[in-house]
């Protein structure tokens, strides 16, 4: 009896090993995605990592459960991973996208949703990066969901990336200040973005204004 329990441990430790060994793998996996995404778009470098430093602090005063927490880290990090499969003609054009274009960047949410599906281990996190560009109003894409029924992640993410891209620099503008981008923020609540994740960032906006002013020194 004491052997064959011994053999049973033996065998739950291995394949304890090696979870852990596929979990790392796929941690691996995530950081080479979201690297090859930063050299591709030569505008938005460190982009993925604020929006989400954003995503997480917001988490936080929501009170969201670690696992949720973990679900929302990686579709935070991941959101814009479609970008991959974008020319980077259009990801780094120096004036505004003409309709053509604009309608490839509309698909970036759907090519991520494809290239992490076959991560396993990210599968939850596959909702928040396919509708984070999704309205409050139904007016985004790529499925036209409205106010409740966008995935809780997805409109968390919005608001962080929808801030972020405010206020960086692109190839054809300069980043707004901050308080410009809180603003507007408050300006598109209940038209773009959730008014109560609008509200949730509100009360982070001064923590989230410190760290990346000291992330962009």
């Amino acid at each position: 009896l004491l052997s064959s329990i011994a053999e049973q441990i033996g065998v739950v430790i291995a394949n304890t090993d090696l979870y852990h060994d596929l979990e790392d793998f796929g941690i691996n996996i995530v950081k080479s995605l979201i690297v090859t995404i930063e050299a591709k778009d030569v505008y938005t470098g460190g982009h993925s990592e604020r929006v989400h430093h954003i995503s997480m602090l917001m988490a936080q005063e929501l009170g969201l459960n670690n696992k949720d927490k973990k679900i929302l880290n990686w579709s935070a990090l991941l959101h814009d991973v479609g970008k991959i499969g974008i020319p980077e003609a259009i990801l780094n054009k120096a004036s505004r996208l003409d309709n053509s274009e604009y309608t490839v960047i509309k698909g970036h949410p759907e090519k991520g949703a494809q290239i992490v599906q076959p991560l396993e281990y990210l599968a939850e996190s596959i909702p928040g990066i396919l509708h984070h560009h999704e309205a409050y109003d139904g007016t985004g894409y790529p499925a036209r969901m409205k106010g409740q029924k966008i995935p809780l992640f997805s409109r968390i993410i919005s608001v962080a990336d929808t801030f972020d891209a405010i206020t960086s620099d692109r190839a054809y503008r300069k980043g707004a200040s901050f308080e410009k981008g809180h603003k507007i923020l408050n300006e598109v609540a209940g038209t773009q973005l959730d008014p109560d994740m609008v509200q949730v960032f509100n009360k982070v906006y001064e923590k989230v204004r410190t760290s990346l002013s000291e992330k962009r020194i």
